[in-house]
């Protein structure tokens, strides 16, 4: 009998932790800051900032880095920290030829609202509609995702012709990340984020640069590696050094000229 007591409460303990993961499952996924700790200015760069009406009146901040005759790379971040957190990316990337905007989503930096997928993939569909207003067109663009950032420049890359998709340390799902996480748990049936890359990654008919590192002690190397074998031609993989977040393109210098060559040489003529 007090085996059977054992059983029926662990099983009690175990449903009240599903519920628990389900209920307070966006803690785990987003982790905004709200304090802006650097700008372009903080690295010489001059830049324009603007903040853009998006879903239910809530404004999201965004920082235009020009560059004269540059290809614009719109930047989507990943899901800590905010924009002061990539300065130093975008003046690299910015040193490399190319004009730069980032944005933070809803609920981080200076941005209205709350995180969520839903309101993620919105605001980069809003920043892309400023690019456009700004005299890029959607041909000349390229989408460049960090992490969970990814996720977001993968599924608005599905919805039109971009000029090139740049996935950074990015995985291959939501539920598979869970998976290597919570074990334990039921993820696929408890999780309502989804951020499904690795079945949007193959409806991308435009070159695609993925970058990943071994040393990535957060999104596993085999997700990076199992996009690019997913991605359609033409694609390059690209390895970066260190972790998930000391690490990246800005301590990869080799990747990051091939990867200037890589854009530069599938550089789209804008109709």
């Amino acid at each position: 009998m007090d085996f059977i007591l054992v059983i029926i409460g662990l099983f009690v303990v175990y449903i009240v932790l599903c519920f628990y993961l389900y209920f307070n499952q966006d803690k785990y996924i987003f982790f905004p800051e709200r304090i802006i700790t650097a700008t372009p200015r903080t690295f010489g760069m001059k830049y324009e900032e603007i903040f853009l009406e998006v879903n239910k009146g809530d404004k999201i901040n965004v920082w235009f880095i020009p560059k004269e005759n540059g290809q614009l790379i719109i930047h989507c971040n990943g899901n800590g920290g905010n924009l002061s957190d990539r300065v130093e990316k975008f003046s690299l990337l910015n040193s490399l030829g190319f004009a730069v905007i980032g944005f933070d989503y809803r609920g981080y930096g200076r941005s209205d609202g709350t995180p969520s997928e839903k309101a993620f993939y919105e605001d980069l569909r809003r920043v892309v509609l400023f690019a456009q207003e700004k005299g890029y067109k959607k041909n000349g663009i390229i989408l460049y995702g960090e992490s969970i950032g990814g996720a977001v420049a993968l599924q608005v890359g599905t919805e039109d012709n971009f000029s090139a998709l740049v996935l950074e340390s990015t995985f291959t799902s939501i539920s598979e990340m869970a998976r290597v996480y919570y074990k334990l748990f039921p993820t696929t049936i408890l999780l309502k984020s989804k951020f499904d890359n690795i079945s949007k990654i193959k409806r991308i008919n435009f070159p695609i640069a993925i970058m990943h590192s071994e040393e990535d002690e957060i999104v596993p190397f085999f997700m990076g590696f199992k996009l690019f074998e997913n991605a359609n031609e033409p694609k390059i993989f690209l390895e970066l050094r260190k972790g998930h977040n000391d690490g990246g393109i800005i301590v990869s210098p080799e990747a990051a000229k091939e990867l200037q060559t890589f854009l530069k040489k599938y550089k789209r003529i804008e109709d």
